[in-house]
């Protein structure tokens, strides 16, 4: 069940919020778990007590590691919370490396459930939050519908407080997350469905520019729909009192890579830095350590997002980026303005080749930089044809909309016309949705 599915918005939410209105105290918990728990047993049946062993034991082991704060603890309390993640996402990938064909279905979300738990087993370890005593509040923490499947990676520490206590009914809470959702549905209906289109229909071409202008489809594609999906999880988090982090902050406008890493995905690099990257010993080291923790952090964000080859590519081809930037010549680029813009498109570009393209991503890039039948009649065609499109979504990845936004709130008809364009944004996005039987998220399958 996914947020922009029919199902999703006219039947499970409008049920799960009037229960939940009704709800008093714990029980308002209760309705959020027993809600999130059918929420991802309708997708992924007998896996959700894939889900519910994560759960139950994160929950009873942090007691006991706040007791006994030793490294052996929580090495062992770390290890056996992923192994459910190392055997369905990464048993396969190990074996076939060894001829040894083997598959596993994927339970979604997993990988992010995974470091919500191991991130709350070393919070308590470091004594930064105590162990929940409520197995329902830990439980609404883990699982909630909003965010378990494709983040954002939430700490137990951002909402601790807001988790134990009852959560009034706050009118501006409520419009907020809804004006959050409906932007974020309509980001995913609108954009990034019809861009993941349009890559489609030019998917079968291996010319030059038609190859450049499939990259940036897809670039394009991915950030409004995992953005989007990061929306949706905020606004539906308001909806119940919660307020998360943000995951995104323009990362297209970025002027290097490393700034382009600190807008997109937020939650997972600030859990990678924290856990691992500072552990290490962060960048107050050598050079040569420093460059070792690096390509560890990539390595391992790349695995993260997918259990192959090219995503294990994918991490290191950025990580060999930063390292460039802060090691090389190459750092004078990122301080010379629009040259580092450019600079950090082009870059990002060609990267994420490696994560759309698993079967031949380095085929794909060289026919990429192949002039010799660049430009054909063909590829001017989809150019023109998808002009305007992409104009307006590289226009909607920039804060050009939000200060458009923040300008014209302060006049007294926004507060009537702001409604009115959310409630027209819904019927458009509704409009697409139904309309369209292209309606992917991507990061599902992480």
């Amino acid at each position: 069940m996914v947020f922009s599915s029919v199902t999703f918005i006219f039947y499970f939410l409008p049920l799960v919020i009037a229960l939940y209105a009704l709800a008093k105290g714990a029980y308002k918990n209760g309705v959020l778990l027993i809600a999130s728990l059918f929420f991802y047993f309708y997708g992924e049946g007998v896996m959700t007590f894939v889900l519910l062993f994560v759960m139950i034991f994160s929950f009873a082991y942090a007691k006991l590691l706040e007791k006994r704060k030793t490294k052996l603890y929580l090495a062992v309390g770390l290890i056996i919370c992923f192994l459910p993640l190392i055997y369905y996402k990464y048993s396969s990938f190990i074996l076939e490396n060894f001829g040894i064909i083997y598959r596993v279905a994927l339970p979604l979300g997993i990988s992010f459930f995974s470091f919500q738990a191991s991130s709350y087993l070393i919070d308590v370890y470091r004594g930064d939050v105590s162990a929940s005593h409520s197995l329902l509040n830990y439980g609404t923490y883990l699982t909630f519908f909003g965010q378990l499947v494709a983040g954002p990676i939430v700490r137990y520490e951002t909402i601790a407080k807001e988790v134990k206590k009852e959560r009034p009914y706050n009118e501006d809470d409520v419009y907020s997350g809804l004006r959050r959702f409906v932007i974020g549905l309509g980001k995913k209906c609108i954009l990034a469905n019809t861009l993941g289109a349009c890559a489609s229909a030019i998917s079968t071409y291996d010319e030059g520019m038609i190859l450049w202008l499939i990259s940036i489809l897809e670039t394009l594609q991915l950030y409004f729909d995992f953005s989007a999906y990061s929306d949706m999880a905020i606004g539906l988090g308001l909806f119940f009192g919660f307020h998360f982090l943000e995951n995104f902050d323009y990362p297209l406008c970025a002027v290097s890579i490393r700034n382009f890493w600190q807008r997109w995905h937020m939650s997972l690099g600030t859990w990678f830095k924290d856990y691992v990257y500072f552990p290490l010993g962060g960048s107050r080291c050598a050079p040569l350590v420093n460059i070792r923790n690096l390509l560890v952090v990539w390595l391992l964000t790349g695995l993260w997002h997918g259990a192959a080859w090219n995503f294990v590519f994918w991490g290191l081809y950025f990580g060999a980026v930063i390292i460039l930037e802060r090691y090389t010549p190459l750092k004078k680029i990122v301080e010379v303005k629009y040259l580092n813009h450019l600079y950090t498109i082009f870059v990002v570009l060609v990267g994420f080749v490696f994560f759309n393209h698993g079967d031949d991503p380095l085929g794909f890039i060289v026919k990429m930089f192949d002039f010799s039948d660049f430009i054909s009649p063909v590829a001017l065609y989809y150019l023109k044809s998808y002009a305007v499109l992409i104009i307006l979504a590289a226009l909607a990845a920039t804060p050009l909309p939000k200060m458009i936004y923040k300008r014209y709130s302060r006049l007294a008809a926004s507060k009537v016309f702001e409604p009115i364009g959310i409630f027209v944004l819904f019927i458009a996005a509704l409009a697409y949705l139904v309309g369209s039987g292209f309606n992917p998220f991507l990061y599902f399958r992480f």
